[in-house]
């Protein structure tokens, strides 16, 4: 099962592609679509943008600027270095891609080390993880940090085959206000 799933039904078109915010934001249940942080631990709902997954500013998917489909919550460094990259086609045939847990499971791509690293197990992964450097130095930290409180309080370390908002929720009741 993929990590986000997207309403069934698309919100009735807009005239700018920004109108759909609150929709895509809840169907990212307020989760960066690629490094999956929520965005309390990732400097805040004003730090999070609309992506465009295959990017609008390429003339094979100009069509799709106002596509709800085609739009991803995602935080401000992320978004920033996928910019309007996409793989070349000879890169995406041989599974050279950019994720999307829209469709996947984490797991099916990533492990995560128990020092907070992802690491690859896939080309998709292994591109995903390049280009959007998951392993951000305080992206590792906070993963780590994560496991910390879930070994301290003897509870099931975060699960990135699912949204993290609710788990850490649970994972911080208690120690900080949601």
């Amino acid at each position: 099962m993929a990590v986000f799933r997207r309403r069934e039904s698309p919100p009735s078109p807009v005239n700018h592609y920004s109108e759909y915010r609150p929709c895509v934001r809840d169907d990212f249940q307020e989760c960066c679509a690629y490094c999956l942080l929520h965005e309390d631990w990732a400097a805040g709902r004003e730090n999070f943008e609309l992506d465009h997954f295959r990017p609008k500013s390429l003339s094979q998917f100009a069509s799709l600027a106002k596509e709800f489909y085609n739009l991803y919550y995602a935080c401000h460094p992320c978004n920033h270095l996928k910019g309007s990259a996409w793989p070349e086609p000879s890169l995406e045939a041989a599974g050279y891609v950019f994720l999307d847990f829209c469709a996947e499971t984490f797991s099916s791509h990533f492990h995560e080390n128990a020092d907070g690293a992802w690491q690859p197990l896939s080309r998709g992964a292994e591109y995903t993880l390049e280009r959007l450097r998951l392993n951000r130095k305080h992206l590792v930290r906070i993963r780590l940090l994560l496991r910390e409180i879930a070994s301290a309080r003897g509870v099931q370390v975060v699960d990135w085959n699912l949204p993290a908002r609710d788990q850490l929720r649970e994972l911080l009741e208690g120690i900080v206000d949601s």
